[in-house]
């Protein structure tokens, strides 16, 4: 059977319902379970600075703050890998192909595992570079090096939940990959307080949550990838990993370079962005940490939201109804303003007692608090931004979010960092300025590249240029 041919679902899971009248409740089914798994997702993250924060340890804050900087970095190419196959998954729902869709599943997963060591490998030879490469303090890179380390193990399985988790997802089942970020979330709370505090094992300290973080992820991922071969989800087989060809590799590369292009440049400039910040001393890094592990609580509901704008649009888009993913796209921005709306609020008014929550130092927890008063600026900003990137990348466009990243990046977020925290001695505060700038400036871009509607005609295009 070719890629384009159509069949129909007559066994399993069906597509989404895209009549106009039941819009609003197609959108909350996929919506909520995402806004819950991502907002679950921030939380591995955040249970973890918590954790380390009552360990009352700047040095140790700025080393997960580091770590966590280098895992981003490794996850880029498995993030536009997911990004690529959710896309053509999404689209061949949408026409009713579901060989098409686990054909690339398949793909996707069999160029996941047989990197994933060979590129965590550098990082376990190279920890104490990459760490120094990032700015570390002198006496930040012996235990950061080794909390990289740690984590450098959970690759193995779960850089291909990037792929797996994207597959659920695009195909509409985003309550499924919402249990699946619950159960990593309780291992991962449960595993690395154990381990930190010795509660009914050895105890580890700092190291305890790195552990818990392997666990989690490891644990999350062989439940991620086990369910793609479930009739409840694709009905992955072995025999769609026999049937791969360079046309579809040609297919996936098309839509994932200028999406792999987007993370590196986004990657390179925040290791600028952090070396920034990283000059301003490690209170300053420790501080910064702390904000960002708040806000990112507060944001992943956006995250949600673009996951719906994207799988949506995605299966609209294979369905030839363009109409339904603009309206679709339309109600989801004035979702997301309102909820971040009221976050923004929050956060202005609260945010130096929303902050203590993590114990640190009062010096930290000083600066922290007002860092994240001036992220309410960006808080709707950033909403739309992720909307637009989603529904974009949903229809095939991965190359007009590259173009918005580099351009706020360079020009709003470094050099507005240049300016107000340097140049005008703002800070951290003036690197929350530049933040916000940067959002603010995307968005518009963004704004203004899908109103356009070039994206309505990039699925069939692709058809025409990758037919096998």
């Amino acid at each position: 059977m070719s890629e384009n041919q159509t069949i129909s679902f007559d066994e399993g899971p069906r597509r989404l319902n895209l009549r106009l009248r039941h819009l609003n409740r197609t959108l909350m089914t996929l919506a909520l379970p995402a806004i819950i798994e991502y907002s679950l997702f921030s939380m591995v993250f955040f249970v973890d600075t918590m954790i380390v924060g009552w360990l009352r340890s700047e040095t140790f804050l700025a080393a997960t703050a580091l770590s966590a900087l280098a895992m981003f970095f490794i996850n880029a190419p498995y993030i536009a890998l997911s990004i690529s196959a959710s896309s053509i998954v999404s689209r061949s729902w949408g026409q009713g192909d579901r060989t098409a869709a686990c054909r690339y599943t398949a793909l996707a997963l069999t160029i996941a595992f047989s990197t994933a060591a060979l590129l965590a490998l550098p990082g376990f030879l190279f920890s104490d570079s990459i760490l120094k490469l990032l700015g570390a303090a002198p006496e930040v890179i012996a235990p950061g090096s080794r909390y990289l380390c740690i984590l450098l193990l959970s690759c193995l399985f779960g850089l291909a939940v990037f792929t797996s988790n994207g597959i659920h997802r695009s195909k509409g089942d985003t309550v499924l990959a919402m249990w699946i970020s619950v159960l990593t979330n309780l291992i991962n709370i449960a595993a690395s307080v154990m381990l930190a505090f010795g509660l009914g094992v050895p105890k580890l300290g700092f190291y305890g949550v790195a552990w818990g973080t392997v666990i989690a992820r490891t644990a999350g991922a062989l439940l991620s990838i086990g369910m793609l071969f479930s009739p409840q989800s694709i009905r992955l087989r072995p025999s769609h990993f026999r049937s791969l060809s360079a046309v579809m590799l040609g297919r996936l590369w098309y839509l994932a370079a200028p999406a792999l292009a987007e993370r590196l440049a986004n990657t390179a400039s925040y290791l600028l962005f952090m070396r920034l910040v990283a000059a301003l001393g490690t209170t300053t890094l420790a501080a910064h940490q702390l904000t960002l592990q708040m806000e990112s609580f507060a944001y992943m509901p956006a995250w949600g939201l673009a996951i719906a704008a994207a799988t949506i649009v995605g299966q609209a888009v294979g369905a030839r109804l363009d109409h339904i993913a603009e309206i679709a796209v339309r109600r989801l921005l004035i979702t997301a303003g309102l909820a971040m709306g009221l976050l923004s609020i929050l956060f202005a008014l609260a945010g130096p007692v929303l902050i203590r929550v993590f114990g640190a130092t009062p010096e930290v927890l000083s600066l922290s608090g007002a860092a994240l008063r001036i992220s309410a600026l960006e808080l709707p900003f950033m909403a739309f931004a992720f909307i637009f990137v989603g529904a974009l990348r949903g229809a095939g466009d991965t190359r007009t979010p590259l173009y918005a990243s580099l351009l706020s990046t360079l020009v709003f977020r470094l050099g507005g960092t240049w300016l107000f925290a340097f140049k005008m001695d703002m800070g951290l505060v003036g690197v929350w300025l530049a933040t916000a700038a940067d959002w603010a400036a995307r968005t518009a871009v963004l704004f203004w590249f899908f109103r356009k509607g070039v994206w309505k005609a990039l699925h069939q295009k692709e058809i025409q240029r990758f037919r096998i």
